[in-house]
């Protein structure tokens, strides 16, 4: 049987860097007890519970604090594991920072630090980090471990599971913890995703395709198999593994070697890839699964989306995550797949496609995605890149707020109508291109495959991409016959035989 909350209650003392974290939940208990005592409020956890006795302090029962802006005081209580008010703990793993901070500042304004939700960074560069966040109390960063690209990620994910697992106290079973990555923005109001990851006790691994996994030779006989099914990096722990996670943290971190990822096969092509934050999880909690050639379904205990079936070559398990990545990491058709396609076909989103190393990124989100994103059953999207925008005159912040964050969904003052250049032009090549417009975006359509573009227009300007990939603006003249390309290059408009 696993240990339990209790064994891994023990081994704190043991390490430094487990005495650091329980410093650091320590440290916040009475920064929000100074406030506190400032606001002459009363010091204990809760009204029907008096505190324990000196002493007394543990991982696992102290009441943690904390003051949110002008919100009355509330706390983590000493009461019963299944009477704490679960929460989400958002495991952030940044280089330096998050990007698009006040839209995860916009997102948290709706719940209650510490009650609802905490927020824990863990960074590549930590200087840096605390340096760009220390004017957001809401995101803790915690003291960094040593990490390297795809080789060991897990340190610095098993960091923040330990931190998370302590500044949550005694917490509830329904508490959930999210890896997220720097790049990632929610898409979902608070509530709802609280509401949606809180509802069980099951972990959520987004499973790639069975053609994914990594399959290697049992020593137990010549028709077993030892496989280790391949998930996004990017999951969600139940408290249950999430504590399991902790103790077991110094376990397989040879599992590349184990599952020989990354070498090349007798045939000269790649056996099983991957990198270790995509299998340790996984492979640590449910340990090896040895199957049959007849075996085609695994029963997995509290893992949401199950069984896994060894036969199935689209994504398994439940994917809280959007991101697109090839055909054959992502499916044929699927939700994922099925996203992918619609943040593509939108003329206002600008979404660079996925490589063979890397997944797609997304450098402006169109209204239309929005939407999608929305109304998708994802709770979060990546990858979003650092520079990213909205297609239309207001700022992306501006955009989640009042299309993503708000019930129901409210219009900002954008550009609803016509882009007043819609119509017909001729081109330097004295060609007809098309432009059409609607809710921001703009589509250029011209005879030939190469004047065909896509982008977004605020006011009289356009700024779009050419299927070639070249990126240009253009300025529509006060009178509107005219379209000046950045170039130098000036378009007439097309008045007469349309």
């Amino acid at each position: 049987m696993a240990p339990g909350r209790g064994a891994f209650s023990l081994a704190l003392p043991t390490g430094l860097l487990e005495l650091a974290f329980l410093l650091l939940a320590l440290a916040q208990m009475e920064v929000a007890a100074g406030s506190l005592r400032r606001s002459g409020l009363p010091l204990l956890a809760h009204p029907s519970r008096e505190p324990p006795e000196p002493g007394a302090f543990n991982a696992f029962n102290a009441s943690v604090p904390v003051v949110v802006d002008s919100k009355v005081l509330r706390t983590r209580t000493w009461k019963e594991p299944n009477q704490v008010v679960p929460q989400i703990f958002l495991l952030f793993l940044a280089y330096s920072n998050i990007q698009h901070l006040a839209i995860w500042e916009s997102f948290l304004n709706d719940g209650v630090r510490g009650v609802e939700y905490t927020a824990v960074v863990h960074c590549k560069d930590e200087a840096e980090c605390r340096k760009n966040l220390e004017n957001s109390p809401r995101f803790l960063v915690i003291p960094s471990v040593a990490t390297s690209y795809c080789h060991d990620l897990v340190s610095g994910m098993n960091a923040l599971v330990k931190s998370a697992v302590v500044l949550g106290g005694i917490g509830s079973p329904n508490d959930k913890f999210v890896f997220v990555s720097d790049s990632t923005l929610p898409v979902k109001p608070f509530a709802y995703i609280r509401d949606q990851l809180t509802a069980d006790q099951a972990s959520d691994f987004c499973i790639f395709p069975r053609n994914e996994w990594a399959e290697v030779s049992d020593t137990h006989g010549h028709d077993t198999v030892k496989i280790a099914p391949k998930h996004h990096q990017w999951m969600v722990l139940s408290r249950k593994h999430a504590e399991l996670s902790a103790e077991r943290s110094s376990q397989n971190m040879d599992l590349m070697q184990q599952l020989q990822l990354n070498m090349l096969s007798t045939n000269a092509g790649w056996q099983n890839t991957g990198c270790l934050d995509e299998f340790w999880h996984f492979a640590t909690i449910y340990n090896s699964l040895l199957i049959k050639p007849d075996m085609s379904q695994i029963p997995l205990e509290d893992f949401n989306g199950g069984p896994l079936n060894t036969r199935d070559f689209e994504i398994q398990g439940r994917c809280n995550t959007f991101v697109e990545w090839v055909q054959r990491a992502a499916g044929i058709s699927n939700n994922i797949t099925h996203l992918a396609q619609a943040l593509t076909v939108d003329a206002g989103t600008d979404l660079a496609p996925a490589t063979q190393a890397r997944p797609g990124s997304i450098h402006r989100f169109g209204r239309a995605s929005l939407r999608a994103l929305r109304k998708s059953p994802f709770l979060f999207a990546r990858k979003v890149s650092e520079t990213a925008s909205f297609s239309g005159c207001e700022s992306l912040e501006k955009a989640f707020s009042a299309h993503v964050f708000r019930a129901p969904e409210h219009d900002v003052a954008s550009e609803d109508g016509a882009w007043p250049g819609t119509g017909i032009w001729v081109d330097n090549q004295n060609s007809r291109v098309s432009i059409n417009s609607f809710e921001g975006a703009v589509r250029l359509g011209g005879e030939h495959q190469d004047m065909r573009a896509k982008g977004f227009y605020c006011g009289s300007r356009i700024e779009i991409t050419f299927n070639s990939g070249y990126k240009t603006s253009a300025v529509l003249s006060e009178d509107k016959m005219k379209l000046h390309w950045a170039n130098g290059v000036v378009w007439p408009r097309v008045t007469h035989g349309l």
